[in-house]
């Protein structure tokens, strides 16, 4: 992480920690202290064992039962309890990190105020002790809707500062998997409550409501097995490739991380970004049916021009038998297809190319610019001048312009990944003909060794 986005991380948490701190006083002056403290002692303890239960990690976001313990505390104890409660069991849970620490104790204490103030708006008695089970269930709800939408807006902000990754896009991507899972925190804590208050079994609640919880973890860890696998799979086929041929790694991580953020600077979809994403990394795991020694000469027979040809196909066919991974098969598919119809294998053009697949041909010609495999690296400004010569013929325009952007808003997420070729290439102002002279399977994302691939491919038909 650059200094300047460790700077906006720190003030941000700054802020962060000043606002969860307001939001104490203003939640101590509107609702007042704590009448039951003889509930708060098991709830801490409760939240305590909550926070030692494993966790599911998905992504950015980190599911905890422990929710559902800080969504109850609220209508048990009220606002002001809940908020030390919480902060208490994270104060000790990340006690080694204090960035996490502040960011993890802040935005819940965040949460409560504000999903508190909108029970309090909409229906004042849905935070009082002797509330009815529908007032009870509504107050649940609108905690829980609280607590979720700061828990997004806080993420998205610290992401956008440190990767730069658009807010749209992280709330779009996180929304699906945080919304159930705090509609089920916010179904468990009013099962808690309406045990512990109505029926008056008191932390004898706990006892019973367990076993519900734990199957509602177990439900959500295997939705992150089933995420975990997805990643492992992904990367046991980069790694396959980069044995080889090595540096093919690097490459994908680089060509991943750019399709993604032109994805984002283009406003796609939260799937069509993951689909990008995969694509990038997964694009030319079809030259996996090259020999490996094929893969490391220098020069490329003329009898393997078929088989190069063929990598997208084989891609494809290998991707589509992987449920996880078949959304990148279109994409990985025609990523060697080029604008005005130059490429391979079909020639497709313009919008018939999908426009996932022409935001990986624009990654990864920027990969083949800035971290060569022949000859030196170029740097940012001239990488997109080539990008700018070659828009509207290689290139998609639109996604040309979103790189552009990209150098502007945030340069670093298009820093090369190692460093470029040690062997300089020939000079020569001819580039079609220094192509032909001599170039490997390693240097074929370039867009002018496409075009002759393609065009030497068809004369031998």
């Amino acid at each position: 992480m650059s200094s300047s986005r460790e700077r906006g991380a720190d003030l941000y948490l700054a802020l962060l920690a000043l606002a969860s701190s307001a939001s104490v006083v203003l939640a101590a002056m509107a609702w007042g202290f704590p009448d039951r403290l003889g509930a708060a002692l098991p709830l801490l303890v409760l939240s305590v064992a909550a926070r030692s239960a494993p966790s599911l990690p998905v992504r950015h976001v980190t599911i905890f039962l422990h929710s559902v313990v800080l969504l109850a505390s609220v209508q048990l104890v009220g606002p002001v309890a809940a908020m030390a409660i919480h902060a208490s069991s994270t104060a000790w849970t990340y006690r080694r990190s204090l960035s996490r620490l502040i960011f993890n104790v802040s935005w819940p204490v965040l949460g409560v105020f504000v999903g508190s103030g909108l029970a309090w708006l909409v229906l004042p008695e849905t935070l009082s002790s002797t509330a009815t089970p529908a007032e009870i269930a509504l107050g649940a709800v609108l905690l829980a809707l609280g607590v979720g939408l700061t828990n997004l807006l806080s993420l998205a902000c610290i992401l956008r500062i440190t990767e730069g990754t658009p807010v749209s896009s992280v709330i779009q991507g996180l929304a699906p998997q945080v919304g159930p899972a705090y509609l089920g925190y916010g179904v468990a804590a009013y099962l808690l409550v309406l045990l512990w208050d109505m029926v008056g079994l008191g932390w004898f609640a706990v006892v019973l409501l367990l076993p519900t919880l734990v199957l509602a973890q177990w439900g959500l860890l295997q939705y992150g097995r089933e995420h975990q696998v997805y990643e492992t799979m992904l990367q046991g086929l980069v790694e396959a490739l980069d044995i080889r041929a090595p540096g093919a790694r690097a490459d994908a991580e680089l060509c991943a991380r750019v399709a993604t953020a032109v994805a984002e600077e283009l406003a796609l979809s939260y799937r069509e970004v993951e689909a990008v994403r995969s694509s990038g990394a997964l694009h030319d795991i079809g030259l996996l049916s090259l020999d490996r020694a094929r893969l490391l000469e220098e020069q490329v027979a003329a009898r393997d021009l078929d088989t190069l040809v063929r990598h997208p196909d084989v891609a494809a066919e290998m991707l589509h038998g992987v449920r996880p991974l078949r959304s990148a098969v279109p994409a990985v598919l025609a990523h060697h297809e080029l604008w005005d119809g130059g490429g391979y294998p079909y020639g497709r053009s313009g919008g018939d190319i999908p426009l996932e697949a022409r935001i990986v041909t624009v990654a990864d010609t920027w990969v083949s610019l800035v971290q060569p495999h022949v000859g030196d690296a170029l740097s940012t400004a001239e990488a997109l001048r080539r990008c700018a010569e070659k828009s509207g013929r290689s290139l998609d325009p639109y996604c040309v312009e979103a790189l552009t952007t990209l150098a502007e808003r945030h340069p670093s997420v298009l820093e090369p990944t190692r460093e470029g070729g040690s062997r300089p290439a020939p000079v020569d102002d001819d580039e079609l003909h220094l192509i032909t002279r001599s170039w490997s399977v390693v240097e074929q994302a370039d867009p002018e060794m496409t075009r002759w691939v393609a065009a030497s491919a068809r004369k031998r038909r």
